[in-house]
Protein backbone atom coordinates (compact mmCIF):
# COMPACT_ATOMS: atom_id res chain seq x y z
CA UNK A 1 0.00 0.00 0.00
CA UNK A 2 1.48 3.54 -1.24
CA UNK A 3 2.03 5.38 2.03
CA UNK A 4 1.65 8.59 0.40
CA UNK A 5 -0.50 10.78 -2.05
CA UNK A 6 2.26 12.43 -4.28
CA UNK A 7 0.15 14.99 -6.53
CA UNK A 8 2.44 15.09 -9.70
CA UNK A 9 1.52 18.65 -11.87
CA UNK A 10 -0.97 17.22 -14.63
CA UNK A 11 -2.67 18.54 -17.27
CA UNK A 12 -6.50 18.17 -17.31
CA UNK A 13 -6.97 16.79 -20.66
CA UNK A 14 -10.97 16.41 -20.19
CA UNK A 15 -10.52 14.75 -17.41
CA UNK A 16 -7.75 12.24 -18.09
CA UNK A 17 -4.43 12.90 -15.45
CA UNK A 18 -1.35 12.14 -16.51
CA UNK A 19 2.19 13.87 -15.12
CA UNK A 20 3.40 16.85 -16.42
CA UNK A 21 6.26 19.49 -15.98
CA UNK A 22 8.96 20.84 -18.15
CA UNK A 23 8.56 22.27 -21.32
CA UNK A 24 10.55 23.02 -24.56
CA UNK A 25 9.29 23.93 -28.08
CA UNK A 26 8.96 27.69 -29.21
CA UNK A 27 12.29 29.93 -29.62
CA UNK A 28 10.71 32.46 -27.43
CA UNK A 29 11.46 32.75 -23.87
CA UNK A 30 9.05 33.94 -22.15
CA UNK A 31 5.28 35.38 -22.04
CA UNK A 32 3.42 37.27 -20.47
CA UNK A 33 1.17 35.16 -18.04
CA UNK A 34 -2.45 34.96 -19.54
CA UNK A 35 -6.00 33.88 -19.37
CA UNK A 36 -8.75 33.20 -21.32
CA UNK A 37 -8.40 34.02 -24.94
CA UNK A 38 -4.92 35.46 -24.55
CA UNK A 39 -4.01 31.88 -23.25
CA UNK A 40 -5.49 30.54 -26.16
CA UNK A 41 -3.38 32.24 -28.57
CA UNK A 42 0.19 31.84 -26.57
CA UNK A 43 -0.58 28.61 -27.07
CA UNK A 44 -1.31 28.23 -30.56
CA UNK A 45 -1.91 25.16 -32.58
CA UNK A 46 -1.44 21.37 -32.50
CA UNK A 47 1.04 21.68 -35.73
CA UNK A 48 3.38 24.17 -33.83
CA UNK A 49 4.82 21.22 -31.72
CA UNK A 50 6.53 18.17 -31.96
CA UNK A 51 4.80 15.83 -29.68
CA UNK A 52 4.60 12.95 -31.39
CA UNK A 53 8.92 13.26 -29.71
CA UNK A 54 8.14 14.11 -26.46
CA UNK A 55 9.96 12.90 -23.11
CA UNK A 56 8.81 13.80 -20.15
CA UNK A 57 12.85 14.86 -18.68
CA UNK A 58 12.78 17.12 -21.71
CA UNK A 59 14.54 20.67 -20.24
CA UNK A 60 14.51 19.60 -17.19
CA UNK A 61 18.17 19.46 -15.07
CA UNK A 62 19.58 17.04 -12.59
CA UNK A 63 17.93 18.77 -9.68
CA UNK A 64 14.77 18.28 -11.55
CA UNK A 65 14.29 21.96 -12.26
CA UNK A 66 13.57 24.09 -15.31
CA UNK A 67 16.94 23.93 -17.07
CA UNK A 68 18.21 27.65 -17.39
CA UNK A 69 14.91 29.07 -15.53
CA UNK A 70 14.76 30.61 -12.41
CA UNK A 71 11.44 30.30 -11.13
CA UNK A 72 11.80 33.62 -8.46
CA UNK A 73 12.56 35.50 -11.75
CA UNK A 74 8.55 35.10 -12.77
CA UNK A 75 6.82 34.35 -9.88
CA UNK A 76 6.75 36.80 -6.30
CA UNK A 77 5.63 34.13 -3.28
CA UNK A 78 3.67 35.50 -0.49
CA UNK A 79 5.03 36.83 2.48
CA UNK A 80 3.92 33.88 4.68
CA UNK A 81 4.22 30.90 2.22
CA UNK A 82 6.25 29.15 4.78
CA UNK A 83 3.40 29.59 7.25
CA UNK A 84 0.29 29.49 5.47
CA UNK A 85 -2.97 30.00 7.13
CA UNK A 86 -4.94 26.98 6.36
CA UNK A 87 -8.57 26.08 7.85
CA UNK A 88 -9.62 22.72 9.40
CA UNK A 89 -12.54 22.46 7.86
CA UNK A 90 -11.30 22.69 4.40
CA UNK A 91 -8.59 19.63 4.99
CA UNK A 92 -10.38 17.29 7.66
CA UNK A 93 -11.77 14.37 5.78
CA UNK A 94 -14.71 13.25 6.09
CA UNK A 95 -16.06 9.58 7.50
CA UNK A 96 -17.75 9.35 3.85
CA UNK A 97 -14.04 10.43 2.18
CA UNK A 98 -12.58 7.71 4.32
CA UNK A 99 -14.75 4.80 3.79
CA UNK A 100 -14.76 5.45 -0.21
CA UNK A 101 -10.81 4.59 0.32
CA UNK A 102 -11.55 1.72 2.26
CA UNK A 103 -14.57 0.44 -0.52
CA UNK A 104 -11.65 1.16 -3.55
CA UNK A 105 -9.29 -1.10 -1.43
CA UNK A 106 -11.81 -3.95 -1.13
CA UNK A 107 -12.70 -3.41 -4.72
CA UNK A 108 -8.58 -3.93 -5.63
CA UNK A 109 -8.91 -7.29 -3.58
CA UNK A 110 -12.14 -8.36 -4.91
CA UNK A 111 -12.13 -11.76 -6.65
CA UNK A 112 -14.86 -12.93 -9.69
CA UNK A 113 -17.67 -16.24 -9.03
CA UNK A 114 -19.46 -16.88 -12.51
CA UNK A 115 -23.20 -16.92 -12.04
CA UNK A 116 -26.54 -18.19 -14.47
CA UNK A 117 -28.42 -14.92 -15.12
CA UNK A 118 -28.99 -12.73 -17.86
CA UNK A 119 -25.76 -10.03 -18.16
CA UNK A 120 -25.58 -6.52 -16.65
CA UNK A 121 -23.61 -3.87 -16.04
CA UNK A 122 -20.67 -3.88 -14.26
CA UNK A 123 -19.92 -8.11 -15.12
CA UNK A 124 -17.30 -9.75 -16.87
CA UNK A 125 -18.67 -11.63 -19.89
CA UNK A 126 -16.25 -14.24 -22.03
CA UNK A 127 -17.50 -13.98 -25.75
CA UNK A 128 -16.80 -15.11 -28.93
CA UNK A 129 -17.90 -12.91 -31.50
CA UNK A 130 -17.65 -12.45 -35.50
CA UNK A 131 -18.23 -9.27 -37.42
CA UNK A 132 -19.11 -8.35 -40.88
CA UNK A 133 -19.56 -5.03 -42.75
CA UNK A 134 -21.39 -5.65 -46.01
CA UNK A 135 -21.99 -8.76 -45.20
CA UNK A 136 -17.41 -9.26 -45.48
CA UNK A 137 -16.13 -10.72 -42.58
CA UNK A 138 -12.87 -8.03 -42.09
CA UNK A 139 -9.35 -8.69 -40.48
CA UNK A 140 -9.40 -8.28 -36.20
CA UNK A 141 -13.22 -8.68 -36.24
CA UNK A 142 -13.21 -11.83 -35.32
CA UNK A 143 -12.04 -13.31 -31.55
CA UNK A 144 -12.72 -16.34 -29.35
CA UNK A 145 -13.11 -16.16 -25.60
CA UNK A 146 -12.52 -12.56 -25.46
CA UNK A 147 -13.34 -11.24 -21.71
CA UNK A 148 -15.00 -7.92 -21.77
CA UNK A 149 -16.29 -5.68 -18.59
CA UNK A 150 -19.74 -4.34 -19.85
CA UNK A 151 -20.08 -0.64 -18.95
CA UNK A 152 -16.25 0.02 -19.92
CA UNK A 153 -16.66 1.16 -22.97
CA UNK A 154 -14.19 -0.90 -24.19
CA UNK A 155 -15.74 -1.59 -27.68
CA UNK A 156 -17.57 1.06 -30.19
CA UNK A 157 -20.77 2.36 -28.75
CA UNK A 158 -23.83 0.34 -28.17
CA UNK A 159 -21.58 -2.86 -28.50
CA UNK A 160 -21.76 -3.78 -24.66
CA UNK A 161 -25.09 -2.05 -24.02
CA UNK A 162 -26.79 -5.14 -26.27
CA UNK A 163 -25.19 -7.89 -24.17
CA UNK A 164 -27.05 -6.70 -21.23
CA UNK A 165 -29.70 -9.07 -20.66
CA UNK A 166 -28.67 -11.73 -22.32
CA UNK A 167 -27.59 -14.90 -20.94
CA UNK A 168 -24.98 -17.85 -20.60
CA UNK A 169 -25.12 -20.17 -23.96
CA UNK A 170 -27.24 -17.56 -25.82
CA UNK A 171 -25.92 -16.50 -29.62
CA UNK A 172 -27.45 -13.07 -30.71
CA UNK A 173 -26.13 -10.17 -33.15
CA UNK A 174 -25.15 -6.78 -32.02
CA UNK A 175 -25.27 -4.18 -34.75
CA UNK A 176 -22.92 -1.10 -34.39
CA UNK A 177 -21.57 1.53 -36.89
CA UNK A 178 -18.13 2.44 -36.89
CA UNK A 179 -16.88 5.42 -36.03
CA UNK A 180 -16.06 8.07 -38.51
CA UNK A 181 -12.27 7.94 -39.08
CA UNK A 182 -11.38 4.54 -38.38
CA UNK A 183 -8.80 2.80 -39.88
CA UNK A 184 -9.59 -0.08 -42.62
CA UNK A 185 -9.32 -3.37 -42.35
CA UNK A 186 -9.00 -6.00 -44.48
CA UNK A 187 -10.47 -9.48 -45.86
CA UNK A 188 -9.35 -13.22 -46.01
CA UNK A 189 -8.01 -12.32 -49.71
CA UNK A 190 -6.11 -8.89 -48.36
CA UNK A 191 -9.09 -6.77 -50.18
CA UNK A 192 -9.44 -3.32 -48.35
CA UNK A 193 -13.14 -3.57 -46.09
CA UNK A 194 -13.71 0.05 -45.73
CA UNK A 195 -14.73 0.24 -41.58
CA UNK A 196 -15.02 4.36 -41.45
CA UNK A 197 -18.89 5.03 -40.91
CA UNK A 198 -19.82 1.82 -41.72
CA UNK A 199 -22.73 -0.71 -39.72
CA UNK A 200 -21.65 -3.83 -38.88
CA UNK A 201 -23.07 -6.86 -37.25
CA UNK A 202 -21.60 -8.96 -34.89
CA UNK A 203 -22.43 -12.75 -34.19
CA UNK A 204 -22.18 -12.75 -30.71
CA UNK A 205 -21.82 -15.91 -28.18
CA UNK A 206 -22.13 -15.41 -24.80
CA UNK A 207 -19.50 -18.09 -22.91
CA UNK A 208 -19.94 -17.43 -19.43
CA UNK A 209 -20.81 -14.09 -16.99
CA UNK A 210 -18.64 -13.29 -13.70
CA UNK A 211 -19.18 -10.79 -10.83
CA UNK A 212 -17.03 -8.92 -8.37
CA UNK A 213 -17.16 -10.44 -5.04
CA UNK A 214 -15.43 -8.01 -1.86
CA UNK A 215 -13.93 -9.52 0.73
CA UNK A 216 -15.68 -8.87 4.31
CA UNK A 217 -13.61 -6.39 5.97
CA UNK A 218 -12.60 -7.53 9.45
CA UNK A 219 -9.55 -7.70 11.62
CA UNK A 220 -8.30 -10.73 10.49
CA UNK A 221 -8.71 -9.41 6.77
CA UNK A 222 -6.91 -6.20 7.10
CA UNK A 223 -4.15 -8.22 9.44
CA UNK A 224 -3.39 -10.84 6.66
CA UNK A 225 -3.02 -7.87 3.25
CA UNK A 226 -1.14 -5.02 5.31
CA UNK A 227 0.04 -6.53 9.23
CA UNK A 228 3.54 -7.64 7.11
CA UNK A 229 3.77 -4.51 4.78
CA UNK A 230 2.82 -1.72 6.17
CA UNK A 231 2.00 -2.61 9.86
CA UNK A 232 -1.83 -1.90 9.95
CA UNK A 233 -3.55 -5.14 11.69
CA UNK A 234 -7.30 -4.24 12.39
CA UNK A 235 -10.22 -2.11 10.84
CA UNK A 236 -9.29 0.69 13.05
CA UNK A 237 -5.87 0.84 12.02
CA UNK A 238 -7.20 0.87 8.38
CA UNK A 239 -9.18 3.54 8.99
CA UNK A 240 -6.36 5.80 10.71
CA UNK A 241 -4.35 5.00 7.95
CA UNK A 242 -6.66 6.20 5.23
CA UNK A 243 -7.72 9.30 7.45
CA UNK A 244 -3.72 10.47 7.41
CA UNK A 245 -3.22 9.84 4.02
CA UNK A 246 -6.43 12.00 3.24
CA UNK A 247 -5.47 14.84 5.47
CA UNK A 248 -2.11 15.13 3.89
CA UNK A 249 -3.35 15.04 0.45
CA UNK A 250 -5.80 17.82 1.11
CA UNK A 251 -3.26 19.61 2.84
CA UNK A 252 -1.17 19.47 0.21
CA UNK A 253 -3.82 20.37 -2.16
CA UNK A 254 -5.25 23.84 0.20
CA UNK A 255 -1.44 25.14 0.71
CA UNK A 256 -0.99 24.82 -3.08
CA UNK A 257 -4.23 26.41 -3.64
CA UNK A 258 -3.52 29.14 -1.47
CA UNK A 259 -0.20 30.05 -3.26
CA UNK A 260 -2.12 29.85 -6.62
CA UNK A 261 -4.53 32.80 -5.41
CA UNK A 262 -1.65 34.80 -3.51
CA UNK A 263 1.60 34.54 -6.22
CA UNK A 264 2.11 37.18 -7.89
CA UNK A 265 3.33 36.03 -11.39
CA UNK A 266 5.10 37.99 -14.10
CA UNK A 267 5.16 36.08 -16.80
CA UNK A 268 5.39 32.42 -17.56
CA UNK A 269 8.35 31.19 -19.56
CA UNK A 270 7.49 29.66 -22.49
CA UNK A 271 9.01 26.63 -22.56
CA UNK A 272 6.79 25.80 -19.45
CA UNK A 273 3.74 26.61 -20.99
CA UNK A 274 4.98 24.45 -24.21
CA UNK A 275 5.89 21.45 -22.38
CA UNK A 276 2.27 21.43 -21.06
CA UNK A 277 0.91 21.57 -24.20
CA UNK A 278 3.03 18.76 -25.73
CA UNK A 279 2.67 16.57 -22.83
CA UNK A 280 -1.25 16.99 -23.35
CA UNK A 281 -1.13 16.52 -27.28
CA UNK A 282 1.38 13.20 -27.10
CA UNK A 283 -1.07 11.55 -24.65
CA UNK A 284 -4.23 11.88 -26.72
CA UNK A 285 -2.02 10.78 -29.80
CA UNK A 286 -0.34 7.85 -27.76
CA UNK A 287 -4.11 6.96 -27.54
CA UNK A 288 -5.40 7.78 -31.09
CA UNK A 289 -2.66 5.39 -32.26
CA UNK A 290 -3.69 2.91 -30.07
CA UNK A 291 -7.21 3.37 -31.75
CA UNK A 292 -5.75 3.23 -34.66
CA UNK A 293 -6.87 6.90 -35.47
CA UNK A 294 -5.11 10.18 -36.13
CA UNK A 295 -5.11 12.84 -33.27
CA UNK A 296 -7.57 14.97 -35.39
CA UNK A 297 -9.74 11.66 -35.69
CA UNK A 298 -9.37 10.50 -32.14
CA UNK A 299 -10.43 13.95 -30.46
CA UNK A 300 -13.30 14.45 -32.49
CA UNK A 301 -14.51 10.82 -32.19
CA UNK A 302 -13.92 10.12 -28.81
CA UNK A 303 -14.32 14.01 -27.03
CA UNK A 304 -16.13 15.75 -29.39
CA UNK A 305 -14.04 18.15 -30.17
CA UNK A 306 -13.48 19.91 -34.04
CA UNK A 307 -9.55 19.00 -33.90
CA UNK A 308 -6.79 18.94 -31.75
CA UNK A 309 -6.75 22.70 -32.42
CA UNK A 310 -10.01 22.61 -30.81
CA UNK A 311 -9.22 20.76 -28.24
CA UNK A 312 -6.27 23.14 -26.99
CA UNK A 313 -8.81 26.10 -26.98
CA UNK A 314 -10.71 24.57 -24.52
CA UNK A 315 -7.84 23.33 -22.25
CA UNK A 316 -5.88 26.55 -22.67
CA UNK A 317 -6.78 27.86 -19.03
CA UNK A 318 -6.23 24.29 -17.42
CA UNK A 319 -2.68 24.64 -19.44
CA UNK A 320 -2.00 28.11 -18.00
CA UNK A 321 -2.75 26.91 -14.41
CA UNK A 322 -0.58 23.78 -14.23
CA UNK A 323 2.24 25.72 -16.16
CA UNK A 324 1.94 28.30 -13.26
CA UNK A 325 1.78 25.52 -10.67
CA UNK A 326 4.96 24.06 -12.06
CA UNK A 327 6.65 27.62 -11.44
CA UNK A 328 5.41 27.43 -8.08
CA UNK A 329 6.83 24.15 -7.07
CA UNK A 330 10.19 25.46 -7.97
CA UNK A 331 9.95 29.13 -6.47
CA UNK A 332 8.98 27.68 -3.21
CA UNK A 333 12.36 25.25 -3.70
CA UNK A 334 14.47 28.50 -4.76
CA UNK A 335 13.22 30.30 -1.91
CA UNK A 336 13.25 27.86 1.06
CA UNK A 337 16.28 25.65 -0.22
CA UNK A 338 14.07 22.61 -0.64
CA UNK A 339 16.20 19.31 -2.18
CA UNK A 340 14.34 16.15 -2.22
CA UNK A 341 16.53 13.31 -0.20
CA UNK A 342 17.69 10.96 -1.60
CA UNK A 343 14.95 8.71 -0.34
CA UNK A 344 12.45 10.80 -2.03
CA UNK A 345 14.47 10.32 -5.48
CA UNK A 346 14.43 6.53 -4.51
CA UNK A 347 10.77 6.20 -4.58
CA UNK A 348 10.64 6.62 -8.04
CA UNK A 349 13.56 4.77 -9.34
CA UNK A 350 11.81 2.52 -10.63
CA UNK A 351 10.14 4.83 -12.95
CA UNK A 352 13.61 6.80 -14.11
CA UNK A 353 13.20 4.37 -17.85
CA UNK A 354 10.15 5.03 -18.91
CA UNK A 355 9.99 9.00 -17.47
CA UNK A 356 13.85 9.68 -17.35
CA UNK A 357 16.13 10.38 -14.22
CA UNK A 358 15.40 14.55 -14.14
CA UNK A 359 11.86 13.99 -14.28
CA UNK A 360 11.87 11.82 -11.38
CA UNK A 361 13.64 13.77 -9.28
CA UNK A 362 11.33 16.60 -9.98
CA UNK A 363 8.70 14.66 -8.97
CA UNK A 364 10.43 14.05 -5.77
CA UNK A 365 11.34 17.76 -5.52
CA UNK A 366 7.86 18.41 -5.45
CA UNK A 367 7.21 15.68 -2.39
CA UNK A 368 9.69 17.66 -0.60
CA UNK A 369 7.91 20.97 -1.15
CA UNK A 370 4.62 19.61 -0.08
CA UNK A 371 6.53 18.25 2.94
CA UNK A 372 8.01 21.80 3.68
CA UNK A 373 4.70 23.41 3.01
CA UNK A 374 2.19 21.17 4.71
CA UNK A 375 4.23 20.81 8.00
CA UNK A 376 5.15 24.87 8.12
CA UNK A 377 1.04 25.59 7.82
CA UNK A 378 -0.93 26.93 10.21
CA UNK A 379 -3.70 24.97 10.38
CA UNK A 380 -6.67 26.18 13.13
Amino acid sequence: MKQKITKALCVLCAGALALSVAGCGKTASSSSAASGSDAAALIGKAADYDYQNFTYSDSLDENGYWEGIKALDYVTLPEDYAAIPISRADVEPSSEDVQSQIDNVLSQHSTTQQVDRAAADGDTVNIDYAGTVDGVAFTGGTYSGYSLTLGSGTFIDGFEDQIVGHKPGETFDVNVTFPEGYSDSTDAEGNTVVLSGKKAVFSVTLNSISEEVLPELTDEWVDSNYGTSDDVHTVADLQALYQRLLYQDNLNTATMDYLMENADFKSIPQEVLDYQVKQCLNYYYTMSTYYGMDLDTFVKQVMGYDDADAMLTSMADDIETYAKEALLYQAVAEAAHVAPTQEQIDTYSAYTETYGANYCTMVALMDAVNEALSSGAVVK
